[in-house]
């Protein structure tokens, strides 16, 4: 009878010892799966001194370009230079005339963009687009602040971005819009010199269109569905085009032929047709 006490004393400390054993086990496995990115921010601070890094928050903003600084030389951005990453490792911007797309990667604090597409057109001022393609060539180290961006290169070049709102789009019907570009596939080609800001487009709420070939006037119907434009007839009138101006009108008319698709990025419409040709057109201040 004896015996009792001393069993029962036994499984006790032996339930004991299990119990320290298995919290010893869950410590080590809990300090064993640790994973990057836990924490609120990029760098997460550990007791044994070390950090855990997470991708900065930069997908899924659009962000204006302000300036750039390179070789010691600051230079304002043009307007409408900006910078767009998706969450799926697309990137896609303007460097200033020229658009651009193509893949990005966001690890830690290193932005990477690669194989850069871009159209092809020819504008006055192009050392702001020249430096910035260069620039986003090389891997960058990116510092957020307050909704500021700043993308550093190994040299010390650096371009500093804003998430400030962008202007808003302007509406496709009743605005006045100036063809500066005709497209082809991924290749922008500006108008000549001499026909740049003649040819121009009006929508109206009823469904219409009218404007300019850049010779003739033009009217018609545009029936607008979603994100598509299909265009009837196009009525011009008949005064004689010679030279770069009845080539305009030609590229014109052709683009103005039955279903296209189109897209209003802030200032700029862009018209496509099925066989990848369309246009580029400016809203009118």
């Amino acid at each position: 009878m004896q015996t009792k006490p001393k069993l029962k004393t036994r499984k006790t400390k032996q339930a004991l010892s299990v119990s320290v054993t298995a919290l010893a086990l869950l410590a080590l496995g809990a300090c064993g799966t640790e994973k990057a990115g836990a924490g609120s921010g990029p760098d997460v601070d550990r007791k044994d001194g070390g950090a855990v890094q997470s991708d900065l928050p930069l997908t899924g903003v659009r962000w204006t370009v302000e300036n750039s600084t390179v070789g010691g030389k600051k230079a304002a951005a043009p307007k409408d230079v900006y910078v767009e990453i998706d969450d799926k490792g697309t990137v896609k911007g303007n460097y200033g005339c020229n658009t651009f797309s193509g893949s990005a990667s966001v690890k830690g604090d290193t932005v990477k963009l690669d194989k850069l597409l871009s159209t092809q057109m020819a504008c006055e001022q192009q050392d702001f687009e020249i430096s910035l393609r260069k620039t986003f060539k090389d891997p960058l180290k990116a510092k957020l602040n307050d909704g500021r961006l700043t993308l550093t290169t190994a040299k010390g070049d650096t371009v500093a971005l804003t998430s400030k709102p962008v202007e808003p789009a302007a509406p496709l019907a009743g605005t006045k819009w100036t063809v500066d570009s005709f497209l082809a596939g991924k290749t922008a080609k500006s108008l000549p010199s001499d026909t740049a800001g003649k040819a121009y487009l009006t929508f109206g709420k009823d469904g219409s269109v009218h404007g300019r070939t850049g010779c003739n006037s033009l009217n018609g119907k545009a029936t607008q569905g979603d994100g598509t434009l299909e265009f009837g007839r196009i009525a011009t009138t008949r005064m004689m085009c010679q030279g770069e101006g009845a080539a305009v009108e030609k590229q014109l008319l052709e683009v103005l032929s039955g279903k296209t698709t189109y897209r209003v990025d802030g200032r700029t419409l862009s018209l496509t047709g099925a066989d990848g040709k369309g246009l580029a057109a400016k809203a009118a201040k």
